[in-house]
């Protein structure tokens, strides 16, 4: 018998969803509060490796894959440039790093297959005494663009609505089963039934530059530097428990600065010139893994997805709407 489905909230989780029921033709609606959404700040990216211990991330290859099948599909149904393959450049902090690299290179270590070579060399104003090491298989997903693409077909179709939704207010009349979608706006509910959901506050900067060039790679050195459009890049993040109200703080705009400004030339960083500084709120588990499924009866959650939503986002959706069926 057929279903109706309400998903509540349009940042990532709740596009994707939107996007997997839509593909199977099926009947639903999408409320969104308007709330501030984490998915509008972040800069998308997306990685296989955790440089800390350098291993793979949860599931990578079948994350990746998933991924570059979803946000491809996407771009071309909505006619946007949104996915964006770039290769992560690591500059190594230091020798016991860099050996580190070789070593799981020269062990063939699960990780070893998203792993360059080492290069003594990096682009002209990046500061690598000890080397850089490429990602590959990496990149970007504007989301904004993306979001406001769904948005847009599903706004024709008479599939979007702005309006608030709680876990106190069930199933609504004429629905049969609800996926909350809301993010940081779910904490206080699933806090309630005992779901650790919370806050991760995070700060990025858009700075241009006319004299650095990345060759299109993302840097990382401890945060990370983005291309993003010409002449423009995307610097971040900062990571922060416990904040209640998302904001751009100077505390954070200096953390940023500081850690990159050690990975390029003096000459060429003090030239770069700030121009927006942006915050958000991210959704995040105690054990860094989503919460995905019935909480009560009729209402199913998607959440905590991180700073990896962008790569894990697809596949858990996928999980979801296929256990639906």
């Amino acid at each position: 018998m057929p279903r109706k489905f309400l998903i509540v909230g349009a940042g990532l989780s709740g596009t994707l969803t939107a996007w997997e029921l839509r593909k199977r033709a099926e009947d639903f609606i999408v409320y969104d509060s308007g709330a501030a959404s984490a998915s509008r700040v972040a800069a998308g990216l997306f990685n296989p490796v955790s440089f800390k211990r350098i291993v793979e991330v949860w599931n990578a290859e079948e994350h990746m894959r998933m991924m570059l099948d979803t946000y491809s599909e996407i771009e071309s149904s909505i006619g946007a440039k949104i996915l964006n393959k770039t290769s992560i450049m690591r500059v190594f902090p230091n020798k016991q790093y860099r050996d580190h690299w070789q070593a799981r290179i020269e062990k063939k270590h699960d990780v070893s297959k998203w792993l360059s070579p080492i290069f003594n060399k990096a682009p002209e104003g990046v500061v690598a005494p000890f080397g850089v090491g490429y990602v590959e298989e990496a990149g970007w997903v504007n989301l904004p663009s993306m979001i406001d693409g769904v948005r847009k077909l599903l706004v024709v179709e008479e599939r979007f609505k702005q309006r608030s939704w709680s876990i106190s207010d069930s199933v609504p009349q004429g629905f049969d089963i609800v996926i909350d979608c809301r993010g940081v706006g779910a904490k206080v509910d699933l806090n309630k039934l005992g779901y650790k959901l919370a806050a991760d506050h995070g700060e990025v900067l858009t700075m241009k530059s006319k004299s650095l060039d990345l060759n299109g790679n993302t840097l990382n050195r401890v945060k990370w530097l983005m291309p993003f459009e010409k002449e423009t890049f995307k610097l971040g993040a900062t990571y922060e428990w416990g904040v209640e109200e998302s904001k751009p703080t100077e505390s954070g705009k200096k953390e940023i600065i500081e850690a990159l400004s050690s990975a390029i030339s003096k000459e060429i960083f003090d030239k770069m010139a700030l121009v927006n500084h942006q915050s958000g709120l991210r959704p995040t588990s105690h054990d860094r893994r989503p919460y995905v499924g019935e909480i009560q009866p009729g209402v199913f959650t998607l959440n905590g997805l991180g700073t990896r939503g962008v790569l894990v986002a697809p596949a858990t959706v996928k999980r979801l709407v296929s256990n639906l069926f």
